[in-house]
Formats: C-alpha cells, sequence, structure tokens
C-alpha cells in the first residue's frame, strides 16, 4: 500500500516531534507501507481496548478521543486537530488502544502501521530515545492538565482551552473551535450550559465575540491578564 502524501503534508508529518529526527529515506519507507483514510462523520477509527496494529496523523477534519465512565457516559480526553499525530502511545501500552477515536464530520487520516514503525525504533536506539521523550512529554501535559480540572475554577480551564487554541503574540485574534460547544465542553468537565454561561460572561466584558464556532480576541494579552483575576 502507498499513501500518496502530498509534499505539505509529509512537511508537516516530519515536524511532529516524533518524527523530526527520522532521516528522509526511512520515513519514505514507512510512507510506502501507509495508507490514507477518509472518515464520514461518526466513523470509530478504532475502539477503546481494541488491538492495536497502526497509529494516526490528521491530515483533515476532527477527531475526537473518548472513553467511557463508570456511568455508561463518554468522556472526550482529547480533541484532535490536522497535523496532530495521535494514538502512537499505543506502542508502549501492551499493544491496545486505551481510547475509542470518533470522526466529527468529514476527516482524513493517514494510517502508520505499528509494526513496522516499531522494527525501524528497535533498530535505532536513538528514535526510540525521541519517542519515549515525546510520551513522557504528553505524560507532563496529562499531569498538568489533571492538576487544572482538580484545582481550577470553570472560568479558568475555558480560558486556559482558549489560551491553548492561540498563537503566541499579541492584539486581535480570530480562531474557530475545534468542536461542537458540546464536546469542548465535556471535554474541560464542564456542562454545556456552564460553558455556554462562562463564554457569555467573557463576552459581556469585551474580552471575547463568539459567532457560532467562530471566536474573536480582541485583545489577546487582555484575555490572558483575565486569567489571572478569576
Amino acid at each position: 500500500m502507498s499513501s500518496d502524501l502530498a509534499a505539505d503534508d509529509q512537511q508537516r508529518l516530519r515536524q511532529t516531534p516524533i518524527f523530526t529526527a527520522w532521516p528522509p529515506s526511512l520515513l519514505q519507507e514507512l510512507l510506502a507501507q501507509s495508507r490514507q483514510r477518509e472518515l464520514s462523520a461518526g466513523t470509530l477509527l478504532f475502539f477503546e481496548g481494541a488491538k492495536a496494529e497502526a497509529f494516526y496523523f490528521l491530515l483533515s477534519g476532527t477527531v475526537h478521543l473518548v472513553a467511557a465512565a463508570s456511568t455508561g457516559d463518554e468522556k472526550i480526553i482529547e480533541i484532535m486537530q490536522a497535523g496532530d499525530l495521535f494514538a502512537e502511545a499505543v506502542a508502549f501500552l501492551g499493544g491496545r488502544y486505551p481510547v475509542t477515536a470518533r470522526a466529527e464530520g468529514s476527516s482524513n487520516v493517514l494510517e502508520i502501521p505499528l509494526a513496522l514503525f516499531m522494527q525501524h525504533l528497535e533498530a535505532r536506539p536513538q528514535l526510540m530515545r525521541q519517542m519515549l521523550a515525546r510520551l513522557s512529554m504528553r505524560l507532563h501535559f496529562l499531569v498538568k492538565e489533571l492538576r487544572q480540572l482538580s484545582v481550577e475554577s470553570a472560568e479558568q480551564r475555558v480560558l486556559h482551552y482558549l489560551l491553548e487554541l492561540t498563537p503566541e503574540g499579541q492584539g486581535r485574534v480570530l480562531l474557530e473551535l475545534p468542536a461542537k460547544k458540546a464536546a469542548i465542553a465535556t471535554r474541560l468537565g464542564l456542562t454545556p450550559e456552564t460553558l455556554s454561561r462562562i463564554l457569555r460572561k467573557l463576552q459581556n466584558k469585551g474580552l471575547i465575540a463568539v459567532h457560532g464556532r467562530q471566536l474573536e480576541i480582541p485583545d489577546l494579552q487582555a484575555l490572558q491578564r483575565a486569567l489571572l483575576s478569576f
């Protein structure tokens, strides 16, 4: 199988922390055994607990990573956007997916074979060390996020999330929310009503302007300062 990956997409893949150190020829060998998959809205890419045979690079669209709760409900663990690599951690988790992946709207993913990827890592200790560094960074992020969900107010969670979506800089910022508000609320451990209330509060303060999934931040630095006041 061959991915026939566009040059721009190959460049984005090379820029991910896992693949930055890969020689071009080695990455091409991996891509030659990878394939693109077109997903329609609601398509389940993999199931929690299923045996893992691949991990994925999101080329376009949005994919939700969800986990089952003890109540029978589901919790959105992460909202993946174009340019994100996901499920790579299965290489060190006994080969089973820890979450379910579901496409939200039409999406296109690159499916990378796990077995060939691991062969390259095991034969090249430097690449293995880079993979472990990536996972360590991810663990640090999750621990930090868990701490935020435990001690931060609902307003602080929303502000942190909005700031994570914005590029570094200052002044006016326009962005599009990566998912529906109900999904973002679940991601932040909030009810949709609470998220809507907080967004209205921020809008009344002139810190943001919301138009559906389009969001304007008139002054990024003002939004950063607001985080300290909640």
